[in-house]
């Protein structure tokens, strides 16, 4: 469970936990088994690849609420080019479950 010390975390809803414990999951995959993952952090066009427009829209929101709690690291170089996600510590501890 969330750390009930935290409000912020605790008030995530359960499609955000999902997401957070899937990039969590995606980042600690091997690189050789995760098309996805990129040296500096994990690929958003790739998460997305060839799904629905509304799972893309839920996801990049469910990533702005884990970017706004300090769960994920954003960066993307220039407008319309691919966003690249990292985890943070905050989120790569073990006390992180759904």
């Amino acid at each position: 469970m969330w750390n009930q010390n935290t409000p912020e975390l605790s008030a995530l809803s359960s499609r955000t936990r999902a997401v957070a414990q899937y990039l969590k999951n995606q980042s600690a995959t091997p690189m050789s088994s995760s098309l996805e993952k990129l040296s500096d952090g994990l690929s958003f066009e790739k998460i997305l690849n060839d799904k629905p427009s509304k799972i893309c829209a839920r996801m990049f929101y469910e990533t702005l609420v884990l970017k706004n709690c300090g769960l994920v690291d954003v960066c993307q170089k220039k407008s319309y080019d691919d966003i690249i996600l990292k985890v943070t510590p905050k989120l790569s501890k073990d006390q992180f479950l759904v």
